[in-house]
């Protein structure tokens, strides 16, 4: 039995060098090298250094400088320059915007930047945010008498509906006598107050099918 088991294995090993002896007459002669290198380890040369087609090991590379947009284009956000807190800008236009900033902090002096995000933002003049001198400052302290409202270094400033810079003609807003709609844009005062119309009651049935969900 163990003769039949080593003729067996015999024959299996001469089979797979018959194998490999075709193999390398039909192959190159670097291929033969490469797989008799790998079965028996006889040639003890390197195997061959795999390059790829265009290297660029030795091209220089440059780092693209980042743009920045152009100022007004991108979110704008309302900077408060004692201690760096900013919040969205809401408005129509430019104007509006400033006005919105102003008007929800009119306790500290503040500024208008656009970018995509904070770190991009830019002022009128194109200097970043990240380098006025109180950038992000508010993550590290409370500045003393640094606030929007008046009261408190978070809140922001109460607005009645009436000096809402950012109020556009149809807007529907809650008055005191139930819900009104505004009949022109904010930004077009002209010198007077602002003017809204009672809701049709068409219009007031279907707001009152809103369902309203209360936080508890």
């Amino acid at each position: 039995m163990k003769r039949r088991s080593f003729g067996k294995l015999a024959g299996g090993w001469m089979a797979c060098l018959a194998v490999a002896s075709l193999g390398l007459a039909l192959t190159p002669s670097a291929h033969a090298q490469d797989f008799f290198s790998a079965l028996f380890g006889a040639f003890g040369a390197r195997p061959p250094q795999i390059r790829t087609p265009f290297p660029n090991d030795d091209i220089p590379r440059y780092d693209v400088p980042r743009q920045r947009a152009a100022y007004g284009s991108g979110t704008a956000y309302c900077v408060r320059g004692c201690d760096g807190r900013y919040f969205p800008a809401q408005g129509n236009d430019a104007e509006s915007k400033a006005q919105s900033c102003r008007s929800f902090c009119p306790a500290s002096e503040t500024s208008l930047v656009y970018g995509s995000n904070i770190d991009d933002a830019t002022t009128e003049k194109g200097k970043s945010y990240t380098d006025l001198p109180n950038a992000f400052r508010y993550r590290n302290e409370i500045v003393a008498g640094c606030t929007c409202n008046g009261k408190d270094p978070a809140g922001l400033a109460q607005v009645k509906v009436e000096d809402d810079p950012t109020l556009r003609k149809g807007d529907i807003v809650a008055g005191a006598d139930g819900l009104v709609v505004a009949t022109r844009n904010a930004n077009d005062r002209r010198g007077v107050a602002m003017n809204f119309s009672p809701l049709p009651e068409s219009v007031r049935a279907r707001f009152r099918q809103v369902p309203v969900v209360a936080k508890e």
